[in-house]
């Protein structure tokens, strides 16, 4: 295994540790959004109804969604569960949009926390990030979370709605 992936697990990892103990214990149903990796799934199965979601599945047991027009109802799952996404997607507001209408009693999101995030990265811009979704962008559209945090070394920032 190479470094840069021994990196991007032990940083997965440690989003996990934050992320998982976000989750509400008297909830049903979860979504996770992109997903491709299914780690989040391994961790939430045992407890949790998952529903997996990407634009681009990886997996048959990932639905094929566009975050910016997700096909469900309107709130359709308890939990909604947005990590490292919304920097990637062409219309991040829309997005949040969704993800709130289809959140019946939790969203959590995380996004690169800027500009820390570029600065890791040796001051390069990472090419497949459209925007830099900044936690005052979150709080505009979705509100005041009921929980924020910056993670791992101030790299991720995570944020919890309650509805």
């Amino acid at each position: 295994m190479t470094l840069q992936k021994r990196i991007y697990r032990m940083l997965r990892n440690a989003r996990w540790k934050v992320v998982g103990r976000l989750l509400r214990s008297e909830c049903k149903t979860v979504l996770d959004i992109g997903c491709q990796e299914m780690f989040y799934y391994d961790r939430m199965k045992k407890k949790y109804d998952v529903t997996l979601a990407d634009y681009e599945p990886l997996h048959p047991n990932i639905k094929e969604e566009d975050v910016q027009n997700l096909s469900f109802k309107d709130k359709s799952f308890d939990i909604v569960l947005c990590q490292e996404v919304l920097e990637h997607v062409p219309n991040p507001v829309q997005a949040m949009k969704e993800l709130k209408r289809v959140a019946k009693k939790q969203l959590i999101i995380s996004v690169p926390f800027e500009p820390y995030f570029t600065l890791f990265r040796g001051l390069s811009w990472e090419k497949e990030h459209f925007w830099a979704v900044t936690p005052a962008i979150l709080k505009f559209h979705l509100g005041k979370p009921k929980f924020e945090r910056t993670m791992v070394f101030r790299r991720y920032y995570v944020a919890v709605w309650e509805f």
